[in-house]
Protein backbone atom coordinates (compact mmCIF):
# COMPACT_ATOMS: atom_id res chain seq x y z
CA UNK A 1 0.00 0.00 0.00
CA UNK A 2 1.12 3.14 -0.75
CA UNK A 3 2.57 6.19 1.60
CA UNK A 4 -0.64 8.50 0.34
CA UNK A 5 -3.47 5.61 0.73
CA UNK A 6 -2.40 4.22 3.84
CA UNK A 7 -2.72 8.44 5.01
CA UNK A 8 -5.82 8.82 3.39
CA UNK A 9 -7.15 5.37 5.47
CA UNK A 10 -5.84 6.74 8.54
CA UNK A 11 -7.48 9.85 8.44
CA UNK A 12 -10.93 8.47 7.91
CA UNK A 13 -10.99 5.64 10.01
CA UNK A 14 -9.96 8.73 12.61
CA UNK A 15 -12.95 10.74 11.38
CA UNK A 16 -15.27 7.10 11.23
CA UNK A 17 -14.45 6.58 14.72
CA UNK A 18 -15.46 10.35 15.65
CA UNK A 19 -18.73 10.12 13.62
CA UNK A 20 -19.57 6.93 15.61
CA UNK A 21 -19.05 8.39 18.97
CA UNK A 22 -20.94 11.05 18.32
CA UNK A 23 -23.60 9.51 16.92
CA UNK A 24 -23.53 7.18 19.84
CA UNK A 25 -24.45 9.08 22.85
CA UNK A 26 -26.12 12.19 23.52
CA UNK A 27 -24.29 14.10 25.66
CA UNK A 28 -21.26 14.12 23.68
CA UNK A 29 -23.26 17.24 22.05
CA UNK A 30 -23.14 20.42 24.73
CA UNK A 31 -26.18 22.08 22.97
CA UNK A 32 -28.62 18.71 23.74
CA UNK A 33 -27.37 18.11 27.08
CA UNK A 34 -28.58 21.88 28.56
CA UNK A 35 -31.60 21.99 26.43
CA UNK A 36 -35.19 21.19 28.24
CA UNK A 37 -35.99 19.11 24.86
CA UNK A 38 -38.82 19.93 22.12
CA UNK A 39 -42.15 20.87 22.34
CA UNK A 40 -45.24 20.81 19.56
CA UNK A 41 -48.08 22.55 18.76
CA UNK A 42 -50.44 21.95 15.53
CA UNK A 43 -52.96 23.67 13.76
CA UNK A 44 -55.17 21.36 11.49
CA UNK A 45 -58.33 23.30 9.06
CA UNK A 46 -60.52 21.28 11.05
CA UNK A 47 -61.86 19.36 13.75
CA UNK A 48 -65.05 17.22 12.51
CA UNK A 49 -64.58 15.47 8.92
CA UNK A 50 -66.26 13.88 6.65
CA UNK A 51 -64.20 10.88 4.47
CA UNK A 52 -63.35 11.91 1.36
CA UNK A 53 -62.14 15.57 2.90
CA UNK A 54 -58.55 16.05 3.68
CA UNK A 55 -56.77 17.21 6.73
CA UNK A 56 -53.94 19.54 6.46
CA UNK A 57 -51.86 20.20 9.62
CA UNK A 58 -48.49 22.51 10.21
CA UNK A 59 -46.36 21.12 12.85
CA UNK A 60 -44.69 24.46 14.62
CA UNK A 61 -41.55 22.85 16.55
CA UNK A 62 -40.44 24.60 19.50
CA UNK A 63 -38.00 25.03 22.36
CA UNK A 64 -40.86 25.19 25.76
CA UNK A 65 -38.63 27.26 27.53
CA UNK A 66 -39.59 30.34 25.03
CA UNK A 67 -41.60 29.05 21.92
CA UNK A 68 -38.86 29.93 19.79
CA UNK A 69 -38.23 27.49 16.97
CA UNK A 70 -36.20 24.19 18.00
CA UNK A 71 -33.03 23.27 15.53
CA UNK A 72 -32.99 19.54 17.40
CA UNK A 73 -35.33 17.28 15.27
CA UNK A 74 -35.42 17.10 11.72
CA UNK A 75 -38.76 14.79 11.61
CA UNK A 76 -41.95 14.98 13.16
CA UNK A 77 -44.39 12.24 13.08
CA UNK A 78 -48.78 12.72 13.15
CA UNK A 79 -50.64 9.28 14.31
CA UNK A 80 -54.44 9.24 13.56
CA UNK A 81 -55.97 6.70 16.67
CA UNK A 82 -59.01 5.58 16.72
CA UNK A 83 -61.58 4.18 19.71
CA UNK A 84 -60.37 0.99 20.37
CA UNK A 85 -56.15 2.84 20.49
CA UNK A 86 -55.32 0.81 17.10
CA UNK A 87 -53.27 3.03 14.91
CA UNK A 88 -55.34 4.37 11.39
CA UNK A 89 -52.34 6.07 9.57
CA UNK A 90 -49.01 7.72 9.93
CA UNK A 91 -47.25 10.29 8.85
CA UNK A 92 -43.89 12.04 8.98
CA UNK A 93 -42.76 15.36 8.23
CA UNK A 94 -39.30 16.97 7.50
CA UNK A 95 -38.86 19.78 10.09
CA UNK A 96 -36.94 22.72 8.57
CA UNK A 97 -36.24 24.88 11.01
CA UNK A 98 -38.54 24.17 13.88
CA UNK A 99 -41.50 23.99 10.82
CA UNK A 100 -43.48 20.80 8.94
CA UNK A 101 -46.44 20.13 7.03
CA UNK A 102 -48.89 17.58 5.50
CA UNK A 103 -51.99 16.22 4.97
CA UNK A 104 -53.67 12.73 4.64
CA UNK A 105 -56.96 12.21 2.92
CA UNK A 106 -59.83 10.99 5.20
CA UNK A 107 -60.62 7.07 3.72
CA UNK A 108 -64.25 5.93 3.53
CA UNK A 109 -62.68 2.91 5.46
CA UNK A 110 -62.61 4.43 8.54
CA UNK A 111 -65.99 4.22 11.19
CA UNK A 112 -67.83 7.35 12.18
CA UNK A 113 -66.32 8.04 15.44
CA UNK A 114 -64.02 10.16 18.06
CA UNK A 115 -59.89 9.48 16.69
CA UNK A 116 -57.21 11.03 18.19
CA UNK A 117 -54.23 13.01 16.01
CA UNK A 118 -50.73 12.65 18.05
CA UNK A 119 -47.96 14.47 17.18
CA UNK A 120 -44.77 13.72 18.24
CA UNK A 121 -40.62 14.09 17.86
CA UNK A 122 -38.17 10.85 19.08
CA UNK A 123 -36.64 13.32 21.08
CA UNK A 124 -39.93 14.34 22.67
CA UNK A 125 -40.85 10.88 23.48
CA UNK A 126 -37.71 10.64 26.33
CA UNK A 127 -40.24 12.54 28.90
CA UNK A 128 -42.27 11.61 31.22
CA UNK A 129 -46.54 11.42 30.86
CA UNK A 130 -48.28 13.03 27.69
CA UNK A 131 -45.10 13.67 25.91
CA UNK A 132 -47.40 14.07 22.58
CA UNK A 133 -49.40 16.56 21.12
CA UNK A 134 -53.02 15.40 21.18
CA UNK A 135 -55.87 16.85 19.35
CA UNK A 136 -59.49 15.20 19.35
CA UNK A 137 -61.24 15.18 16.02
CA UNK A 138 -64.62 13.34 14.52
CA UNK A 139 -64.81 11.43 11.85
CA UNK A 140 -68.56 10.92 9.94
CA UNK A 141 -68.61 8.22 7.33
CA UNK A 142 -71.85 8.59 5.60
CA UNK A 143 -71.21 5.47 3.36
CA UNK A 144 -71.75 2.66 6.13
CA UNK A 145 -73.85 1.77 9.52
CA UNK A 146 -73.28 2.63 12.78
CA UNK A 147 -72.91 -0.39 15.54
CA UNK A 148 -76.39 -0.13 16.07
CA UNK A 149 -77.31 -0.65 12.43
CA UNK A 150 -78.18 3.34 11.93
CA UNK A 151 -77.81 4.89 8.59
CA UNK A 152 -75.03 7.59 9.17
CA UNK A 153 -76.05 8.94 5.90
CA UNK A 154 -78.80 11.06 7.03
CA UNK A 155 -78.52 11.58 10.66
CA UNK A 156 -75.37 10.95 11.87
CA UNK A 157 -72.92 13.16 13.48
CA UNK A 158 -70.50 13.54 17.01
CA UNK A 159 -71.71 15.92 19.66
CA UNK A 160 -68.64 18.02 20.93
CA UNK A 161 -68.30 17.00 24.40
CA UNK A 162 -64.84 17.72 26.53
CA UNK A 163 -62.28 15.02 26.74
CA UNK A 164 -61.34 14.16 30.35
CA UNK A 165 -57.34 13.78 29.41
CA UNK A 166 -55.61 17.34 28.83
CA UNK A 167 -52.78 17.40 26.07
CA UNK A 168 -49.58 17.14 27.21
CA UNK A 169 -48.46 20.38 25.13
CA UNK A 170 -46.11 22.75 26.41
CA UNK A 171 -44.55 25.97 27.15
CA UNK A 172 -44.47 29.61 28.66
CA UNK A 173 -44.39 32.17 26.25
CA UNK A 174 -44.62 35.73 25.78
CA UNK A 175 -47.84 36.77 25.40
CA UNK A 176 -49.87 39.78 24.89
CA UNK A 177 -53.58 41.22 24.88
CA UNK A 178 -51.76 43.86 21.84
CA UNK A 179 -52.89 42.57 18.30
CA UNK A 180 -49.52 43.76 16.62
CA UNK A 181 -50.79 41.67 13.79
CA UNK A 182 -53.59 42.43 12.33
CA UNK A 183 -55.79 40.74 9.33
CA UNK A 184 -57.66 42.99 7.13
CA UNK A 185 -60.38 41.99 4.12
CA UNK A 186 -61.27 43.94 1.45
CA UNK A 187 -65.10 43.39 2.26
CA UNK A 188 -67.12 40.93 4.03
CA UNK A 189 -69.52 39.82 1.36
CA UNK A 190 -68.72 37.98 -1.54
CA UNK A 191 -69.90 36.33 -4.81
CA UNK A 192 -69.26 32.97 -6.03
CA UNK A 193 -65.72 32.80 -7.94
CA UNK A 194 -64.79 36.00 -6.69
CA UNK A 195 -61.07 36.96 -5.75
CA UNK A 196 -60.76 37.69 -1.65
CA UNK A 197 -57.82 40.20 -0.51
CA UNK A 198 -56.74 39.92 2.88
CA UNK A 199 -53.93 41.84 3.86
CA UNK A 200 -51.58 40.89 7.38
CA UNK A 201 -50.59 43.92 8.69
CA UNK A 202 -47.35 44.14 11.26
CA UNK A 203 -46.65 47.35 13.41
CA UNK A 204 -43.81 45.55 14.76
CA UNK A 205 -40.56 44.86 13.20
CA UNK A 206 -40.43 41.33 15.72
CA UNK A 207 -43.73 40.04 14.21
CA UNK A 208 -42.63 40.35 10.96
CA UNK A 209 -40.10 37.40 11.75
CA UNK A 210 -41.91 34.52 11.88
CA UNK A 211 -43.75 31.66 10.34
CA UNK A 212 -47.74 30.95 9.93
CA UNK A 213 -50.38 29.09 9.06
CA UNK A 214 -53.28 30.07 6.86
CA UNK A 215 -56.58 27.93 6.30
CA UNK A 216 -60.16 29.52 5.24
CA UNK A 217 -62.93 27.38 4.79
CA UNK A 218 -66.84 26.82 5.21
CA UNK A 219 -68.91 26.55 8.52
CA UNK A 220 -71.50 24.82 9.00
CA UNK A 221 -74.17 23.54 11.34
CA UNK A 222 -71.55 20.48 12.53
CA UNK A 223 -70.55 20.04 15.68
CA UNK A 224 -66.56 20.55 16.24
CA UNK A 225 -64.43 20.46 19.14
CA UNK A 226 -62.23 23.42 19.35
CA UNK A 227 -58.79 23.57 18.60
CA UNK A 228 -56.40 24.97 21.12
CA UNK A 229 -54.51 27.99 19.75
CA UNK A 230 -50.98 29.35 19.46
CA UNK A 231 -51.61 32.04 22.35
CA UNK A 232 -53.31 29.23 24.69
CA UNK A 233 -50.60 26.50 23.72
CA UNK A 234 -48.50 29.42 25.54
CA UNK A 235 -49.86 29.84 28.21
CA UNK A 236 -50.04 26.37 29.51
CA UNK A 237 -47.27 24.76 31.83
CA UNK A 238 -44.16 23.47 30.26
CA UNK A 239 -43.51 19.72 29.90
CA UNK A 240 -40.61 18.38 32.21
CA UNK A 241 -37.60 18.59 31.25
CA UNK A 242 -35.03 15.72 30.15
CA UNK A 243 -33.36 14.66 33.14
CA UNK A 244 -30.41 12.89 32.15
CA UNK A 245 -30.23 13.34 27.90
CA UNK A 246 -26.80 10.55 27.95
CA UNK A 247 -29.29 8.03 29.31
CA UNK A 248 -32.23 8.82 26.48
CA UNK A 249 -34.07 6.15 25.00
CA UNK A 250 -34.42 7.62 22.19
CA UNK A 251 -31.66 9.53 20.08
CA UNK A 252 -32.87 12.70 18.74
CA UNK A 253 -33.03 12.88 14.75
CA UNK A 254 -30.57 16.09 14.27
CA UNK A 255 -29.81 15.28 10.10
CA UNK A 256 -32.70 13.03 9.61
CA UNK A 257 -34.21 9.72 10.51
CA UNK A 258 -33.10 6.87 12.19
CA UNK A 259 -33.07 3.60 10.57
CA UNK A 260 -31.38 1.16 13.90
CA UNK A 261 -31.07 -2.45 14.64
CA UNK A 262 -28.43 -5.42 15.51
CA UNK A 263 -27.11 -8.39 13.80
CA UNK A 264 -27.09 -11.13 15.53
CA UNK A 265 -24.73 -14.99 15.06
CA UNK A 266 -26.32 -18.46 15.77
CA UNK A 267 -23.34 -19.66 15.71
CA UNK A 268 -21.54 -17.02 18.17
CA UNK A 269 -19.70 -15.53 15.89
CA UNK A 270 -18.11 -12.23 16.36
CA UNK A 271 -20.52 -9.51 15.42
CA UNK A 272 -18.38 -6.69 16.61
CA UNK A 273 -17.16 -4.05 13.35
CA UNK A 274 -19.12 -5.71 10.96
CA UNK A 275 -20.30 -3.96 7.96
CA UNK A 276 -23.62 -2.96 7.25
CA UNK A 277 -24.87 -1.78 3.87
CA UNK A 278 -28.12 0.30 3.57
CA UNK A 279 -29.67 0.86 -0.24
CA UNK A 280 -32.38 2.56 -0.71
CA UNK A 281 -32.66 1.93 -4.86
CA UNK A 282 -33.96 4.61 -7.81
CA UNK A 283 -32.80 7.50 -9.29
CA UNK A 284 -31.28 9.27 -8.14
CA UNK A 285 -30.29 6.05 -4.90
CA UNK A 286 -29.02 6.26 -1.88
CA UNK A 287 -26.44 4.31 -0.61
CA UNK A 288 -24.55 3.83 2.68
CA UNK A 289 -22.13 1.50 4.48
CA UNK A 290 -21.21 1.68 8.41
CA UNK A 291 -19.91 -0.54 10.74
CA UNK A 292 -21.49 -2.49 14.09
CA UNK A 293 -20.49 -1.38 17.29
CA UNK A 294 -19.00 -3.95 20.28
CA UNK A 295 -22.89 -5.24 20.52
CA UNK A 296 -23.62 -5.86 16.61
CA UNK A 297 -25.58 -2.42 16.57
CA UNK A 298 -25.95 0.02 13.93
CA UNK A 299 -27.64 3.19 12.95
CA UNK A 300 -27.74 4.81 9.50
CA UNK A 301 -28.91 8.15 9.40
CA UNK A 302 -31.01 9.04 6.22
CA UNK A 303 -29.72 13.10 5.65
CA UNK A 304 -30.88 12.84 1.91
CA UNK A 305 -34.35 12.88 0.92
CA UNK A 306 -35.39 9.23 -0.05
CA UNK A 307 -37.80 8.98 -2.90
CA UNK A 308 -38.62 5.03 -2.97
CA UNK A 309 -40.17 3.30 0.44
CA UNK A 310 -38.56 0.27 -0.28
CA UNK A 311 -34.64 -0.25 1.19
CA UNK A 312 -32.32 -2.97 1.80
CA UNK A 313 -30.19 -3.85 4.56
CA UNK A 314 -27.37 -6.18 4.17
CA UNK A 315 -24.32 -7.87 6.42
CA UNK A 316 -21.45 -7.08 4.33
CA UNK A 317 -18.98 -9.85 5.58
CA UNK A 318 -17.56 -12.87 3.75
CA UNK A 319 -19.31 -15.05 5.78
CA UNK A 320 -22.66 -13.05 5.87
CA UNK A 321 -24.90 -15.99 6.06
CA UNK A 322 -23.91 -16.88 9.56
CA UNK A 323 -25.60 -13.90 10.66
CA UNK A 324 -29.03 -12.46 10.88
CA UNK A 325 -30.53 -8.26 10.63
CA UNK A 326 -32.92 -7.55 13.24
CA UNK A 327 -34.78 -4.16 12.77
CA UNK A 328 -35.77 -1.77 15.92
CA UNK A 329 -39.34 -1.27 16.13
CA UNK A 330 -40.14 2.12 15.15
CA UNK A 331 -41.13 4.74 17.58
CA UNK A 332 -44.44 4.65 18.41
CA UNK A 333 -46.91 6.63 20.80
CA UNK A 334 -48.25 4.16 23.79
CA UNK A 335 -51.65 4.56 23.51
CA UNK A 336 -53.00 2.67 26.65
CA UNK A 337 -53.24 5.72 28.48
CA UNK A 338 -55.62 7.64 25.83
CA UNK A 339 -59.25 8.51 27.44
CA UNK A 340 -61.30 8.89 23.99
CA UNK A 341 -64.72 10.97 23.77
CA UNK A 342 -67.92 9.14 24.89
CA UNK A 343 -70.62 8.16 22.01
CA UNK A 344 -72.29 9.50 19.37
CA UNK A 345 -75.54 11.66 19.61
CA UNK A 346 -76.82 11.63 15.92
CA UNK A 347 -79.73 13.86 15.67
CA UNK A 348 -81.51 14.04 12.39
CA UNK A 349 -81.17 17.87 12.39
CA UNK A 350 -77.63 17.17 10.78
CA UNK A 351 -79.00 15.48 7.83
CA UNK A 352 -78.72 18.25 5.33
CA UNK A 353 -75.47 19.56 6.50
CA UNK A 354 -73.66 15.92 6.44
CA UNK A 355 -75.68 15.40 2.86
CA UNK A 356 -74.13 18.93 1.22
CA UNK A 357 -70.83 18.30 2.74
CA UNK A 358 -70.64 14.58 1.16
CA UNK A 359 -71.55 15.62 -2.12
CA UNK A 360 -68.89 18.62 -2.39
CA UNK A 361 -66.52 16.04 -1.14
CA UNK A 362 -67.51 13.51 -3.74
CA UNK A 363 -67.50 16.22 -6.82
CA UNK A 364 -64.02 17.92 -5.35
CA UNK A 365 -62.66 14.30 -5.48
CA UNK A 366 -64.21 13.63 -8.67
CA UNK A 367 -62.05 16.49 -10.72
CA UNK A 368 -59.12 15.69 -8.52
CA UNK A 369 -57.00 14.92 -11.46
CA UNK A 370 -57.77 18.52 -12.47
CA UNK A 371 -57.03 20.51 -9.26
CA UNK A 372 -54.05 18.17 -8.14
CA UNK A 373 -51.76 19.65 -5.49
CA UNK A 374 -47.82 20.44 -6.49
CA UNK A 375 -45.07 18.64 -4.88
CA UNK A 376 -42.07 21.04 -4.36
CA UNK A 377 -38.91 20.15 -5.93
CA UNK A 378 -37.10 18.14 -3.80
CA UNK A 379 -32.90 18.24 -3.25
CA UNK A 380 -31.41 15.71 -5.24
CA UNK A 381 -29.30 13.47 -2.88
CA UNK A 382 -25.61 13.90 -4.04
CA UNK A 383 -24.16 11.89 -6.74
CA UNK A 384 -22.59 8.61 -5.90
CA UNK A 385 -20.26 8.22 -8.15
CA UNK A 386 -18.99 12.04 -8.48
CA UNK A 387 -17.42 13.68 -11.10
CA UNK A 388 -14.31 10.96 -11.69
CA UNK A 389 -16.72 8.32 -12.81
CA UNK A 390 -16.72 7.08 -16.69
CA UNK A 391 -20.20 6.19 -18.37
CA UNK A 392 -20.81 3.80 -20.78
CA UNK A 393 -24.31 4.56 -21.94
CA UNK A 394 -25.08 1.19 -23.73
CA UNK A 395 -27.10 2.49 -26.70
CA UNK A 396 -23.89 4.34 -28.01
CA UNK A 397 -22.48 1.33 -28.62
CA UNK A 398 -22.87 -2.05 -30.41
CA UNK A 399 -25.37 -4.06 -28.35
CA UNK A 400 -24.02 -7.60 -27.32
CA UNK A 401 -26.32 -10.39 -26.24
CA UNK A 402 -24.85 -11.03 -22.64
CA UNK A 403 -23.15 -8.95 -20.32
CA UNK A 404 -20.01 -11.06 -20.55
CA UNK A 405 -19.27 -9.93 -23.88
CA UNK A 406 -20.30 -6.33 -23.24
CA UNK A 407 -17.67 -6.44 -20.73
CA UNK A 408 -15.28 -7.42 -23.23
CA UNK A 409 -16.34 -5.09 -25.99
CA UNK A 410 -17.13 -2.03 -24.56
CA UNK A 411 -16.57 -2.07 -21.15
CA UNK A 412 -12.39 -1.68 -21.53
CA UNK A 413 -11.64 -0.95 -18.06
CA UNK A 414 -13.23 -3.84 -17.10
CA UNK A 415 -13.02 -7.63 -17.06
CA UNK A 416 -14.53 -10.86 -15.51
CA UNK A 417 -13.28 -14.10 -13.90
CA UNK A 418 -15.41 -17.44 -13.27
CA UNK A 419 -14.99 -18.35 -9.52
CA UNK A 420 -16.70 -21.47 -7.65
CA UNK A 421 -18.80 -21.24 -11.42
CA UNK A 422 -19.63 -18.20 -10.75
CA UNK A 423 -18.69 -15.09 -12.54
CA UNK A 424 -17.38 -12.26 -11.14
CA UNK A 425 -16.40 -8.15 -12.30
CA UNK A 426 -13.35 -6.54 -11.64
CA UNK A 427 -11.44 -3.22 -12.48
CA UNK A 428 -8.03 -2.96 -14.15
CA UNK A 429 -5.87 0.26 -13.55
CA UNK A 430 -2.38 0.43 -15.96
CA UNK A 431 -0.77 1.70 -12.38
CA UNK A 432 -2.25 0.24 -10.19
CA UNK A 433 -3.45 -3.26 -8.36
CA UNK A 434 -6.78 -2.71 -7.59
CA UNK A 435 -6.93 -6.32 -6.80
CA UNK A 436 -5.15 -4.89 -3.37
CA UNK A 437 -8.08 -3.01 -2.56
CA UNK A 438 -10.45 -5.79 -2.63
CA UNK A 439 -13.61 -6.75 -5.49
CA UNK A 440 -14.81 -3.89 -6.92
CA UNK A 441 -18.13 -2.14 -4.90
CA UNK A 442 -21.01 -3.27 -7.16
CA UNK A 443 -23.99 -1.65 -7.31
CA UNK A 444 -27.60 -2.07 -9.65
CA UNK A 445 -29.75 0.75 -9.51
CA UNK A 446 -28.20 1.73 -6.16
CA UNK A 447 -28.48 -1.76 -5.03
CA UNK A 448 -25.35 -3.31 -3.53
CA UNK A 449 -24.61 -6.61 -5.70
CA UNK A 450 -22.53 -9.48 -3.18
CA UNK A 451 -23.06 -11.91 -6.02
CA UNK A 452 -22.11 -10.62 -9.11
CA UNK A 453 -23.26 -13.65 -11.13
CA UNK A 454 -26.90 -12.20 -10.78
CA UNK A 455 -25.78 -8.98 -13.42
CA UNK A 456 -24.17 -11.47 -15.64
CA UNK A 457 -27.66 -13.35 -15.90
CA UNK A 458 -29.53 -10.24 -15.86
CA UNK A 459 -30.74 -9.45 -19.18
CA UNK A 460 -28.20 -7.09 -20.30
CA UNK A 461 -30.55 -5.20 -23.06
CA UNK A 462 -32.40 -3.66 -20.02
CA UNK A 463 -29.17 -1.67 -18.69
CA UNK A 464 -29.14 1.67 -19.73
CA UNK A 465 -25.60 2.96 -18.20
CA UNK A 466 -22.71 1.74 -16.94
CA UNK A 467 -20.45 4.34 -14.59
CA UNK A 468 -17.04 3.41 -13.60
CA UNK A 469 -14.18 4.29 -11.16
CA UNK A 470 -10.95 2.38 -11.56
CA UNK A 471 -9.30 3.86 -8.36
CA UNK A 472 -9.16 2.84 -5.35
CA UNK A 473 -12.30 3.80 -3.24
CA UNK A 474 -12.67 4.03 0.54
CA UNK A 475 -16.37 4.34 1.62
CA UNK A 476 -17.35 3.91 5.16
CA UNK A 477 -15.22 1.24 6.81
CA UNK A 478 -14.06 -0.88 3.67
CA UNK A 479 -11.72 0.02 0.22
CA UNK A 480 -12.82 -1.54 -2.70
CA UNK A 481 -10.93 -2.09 -6.03
CA UNK A 482 -12.95 0.74 -7.62
CA UNK A 483 -16.76 0.73 -8.62
CA UNK A 484 -18.92 -0.38 -10.39
CA UNK A 485 -22.60 1.35 -10.50
CA UNK A 486 -25.00 0.19 -13.18
CA UNK A 487 -28.56 1.75 -13.82
CA UNK A 488 -31.14 0.04 -15.96
CA UNK A 489 -33.66 1.04 -18.13
CA UNK A 490 -36.95 1.03 -15.39
CA UNK A 491 -34.77 1.46 -12.42
CA UNK A 492 -36.50 -1.86 -10.39
CA UNK A 493 -34.21 -4.55 -10.37
CA UNK A 494 -34.89 -7.25 -7.90
CA UNK A 495 -31.92 -9.18 -6.35
CA UNK A 496 -33.04 -13.54 -6.09
CA UNK A 497 -30.08 -13.16 -3.25
CA UNK A 498 -32.06 -14.52 0.08
CA UNK A 499 -31.06 -15.22 3.77
CA UNK A 500 -31.31 -13.90 7.18
CA UNK A 501 -27.94 -11.41 6.33
CA UNK A 502 -30.36 -9.59 3.64
CA UNK A 503 -33.59 -7.23 5.34
CA UNK A 504 -35.99 -5.72 3.15
CA UNK A 505 -37.83 -3.08 4.76
CA UNK A 506 -40.42 -0.41 3.73
CA UNK A 507 -39.89 2.83 4.60
CA UNK A 508 -42.41 5.43 5.52
CA UNK A 509 -41.60 8.30 3.29
CA UNK A 510 -42.08 12.16 5.30
CA UNK A 511 -44.26 14.48 3.50
CA UNK A 512 -42.74 16.81 0.80
CA UNK A 513 -43.43 20.51 0.80
CA UNK A 514 -46.47 20.84 -1.70
CA UNK A 515 -48.23 23.80 -3.32
CA UNK A 516 -52.02 23.56 -2.30
CA UNK A 517 -54.37 23.88 -5.68
CA UNK A 518 -56.44 26.79 -5.69
CA UNK A 519 -58.10 27.81 -8.64
CA UNK A 520 -57.19 31.44 -10.76
CA UNK A 521 -60.72 32.77 -11.91
CA UNK A 522 -58.93 36.08 -13.30
CA UNK A 523 -60.18 37.13 -16.78
CA UNK A 524 -59.42 34.65 -19.32
CA UNK A 525 -59.05 31.34 -17.35
CA UNK A 526 -60.45 28.09 -18.65
CA UNK A 527 -61.95 26.92 -15.44
CA UNK A 528 -65.71 27.72 -16.92
CA UNK A 529 -66.74 23.83 -17.04
CA UNK A 530 -65.32 22.94 -13.84
CA UNK A 531 -67.34 22.92 -11.13
CA UNK A 532 -66.15 24.16 -7.60
CA UNK A 533 -67.66 22.40 -4.17
CA UNK A 534 -64.22 23.59 -2.30
CA UNK A 535 -65.26 23.53 1.46
CA UNK A 536 -61.69 24.41 1.99
CA UNK A 537 -61.15 27.42 0.10
CA UNK A 538 -57.39 28.29 0.90
CA UNK A 539 -54.85 26.27 3.51
CA UNK A 540 -51.38 28.49 3.44
CA UNK A 541 -48.57 26.86 5.66
CA UNK A 542 -46.06 29.16 4.48
CA UNK A 543 -47.01 32.51 5.03
CA UNK A 544 -44.81 34.99 6.37
CA UNK A 545 -44.44 38.78 6.67
CA UNK A 546 -41.94 40.18 4.19
CA UNK A 547 -42.49 43.66 4.71
CA UNK A 548 -45.04 45.87 6.70
CA UNK A 549 -47.64 43.87 5.17
CA UNK A 550 -48.36 40.74 3.43
CA UNK A 551 -51.23 40.43 0.71
CA UNK A 552 -52.55 37.12 0.00
CA UNK A 553 -55.66 36.82 -2.62
CA UNK A 554 -57.89 33.78 -3.53
CA UNK A 555 -61.27 33.05 -5.07
CA UNK A 556 -64.33 31.72 -3.46
CA UNK A 557 -66.22 28.75 -4.74
CA UNK A 558 -70.12 27.91 -6.30
CA UNK A 559 -70.62 26.72 -2.42
CA UNK A 560 -72.26 29.84 -0.10
CA UNK A 561 -72.41 30.24 3.20
CA UNK A 562 -70.44 31.67 5.94
CA UNK A 563 -66.17 31.07 5.70
CA UNK A 564 -64.05 31.41 8.52
CA UNK A 565 -60.10 32.62 8.11
CA UNK A 566 -57.68 31.00 10.82
CA UNK A 567 -54.35 32.09 11.40
CA UNK A 568 -51.93 30.60 13.67
CA UNK A 569 -48.37 30.51 14.13
CA UNK A 570 -45.11 31.69 16.16
CA UNK A 571 -42.48 34.44 15.40
CA UNK A 572 -39.16 33.66 15.70
CA UNK A 573 -38.70 35.17 18.98
CA UNK A 574 -41.57 33.05 20.63
CA UNK A 575 -44.65 34.99 20.18
CA UNK A 576 -47.87 33.33 19.63
CA UNK A 577 -49.79 34.88 16.90
CA UNK A 578 -53.69 33.78 16.41
CA UNK A 579 -56.19 35.62 14.27
CA UNK A 580 -59.60 35.19 13.23
CA UNK A 581 -62.09 36.53 10.94
CA UNK A 582 -65.21 35.45 9.05
CA UNK A 583 -67.03 36.71 5.78
CA UNK A 584 -70.04 35.77 4.04
CA UNK A 585 -69.88 34.16 0.24
CA UNK A 586 -73.35 34.56 -1.01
Amino acid sequence: MDRLTHRVITVFVLLYSFAIAAQGTVSSNSNLSNTTGESLFVHINTSTFLTGETLYYKLYCLNPKDNTPSLISKIGYIELIDANKQIVFKNKAYLDKGKGYGDFFIPTTLKTGNYKLIAYTKWMLNKGESPYYILDITIINPFTADESGTKESGASTAVAKKDSLKTGAPAMAHTTSEKPLVLELDKKTYANREKVQLTLKSSSPEWKTGNYSVSIRKTDDLPILKQKNSEEFAREKPLASIANPSNAAFLPELRGEFISGKIISAKGQDVSNKPVSLSIPGKPFIFKLIKTNARGEFAFILDKNPENSSAVIQVVDPSKENFSIVLDDPATVDASRLEFLPGFELPAIHKKAIEERSIAAQVENAYYSKKKDTIAHLSDPDIFMGSDAKEYVLDDYTRFPTLKETVTEVLIECHSRRKNNKLMIYLSNDKINLDNYGPPLVLVDGLLLQDTNEIFEYNVANIHKVSLINQPYIYGPKTFGGVISFETKTVDFQSKSEGSYNKKTTLLIPSYGKKYYAPDYQPGHDLKRIPDYRYQLLWNPEMTVKNNEEVLTFFTSDVTGEFEITIEGFTDSGMPVSLQEKFEVK
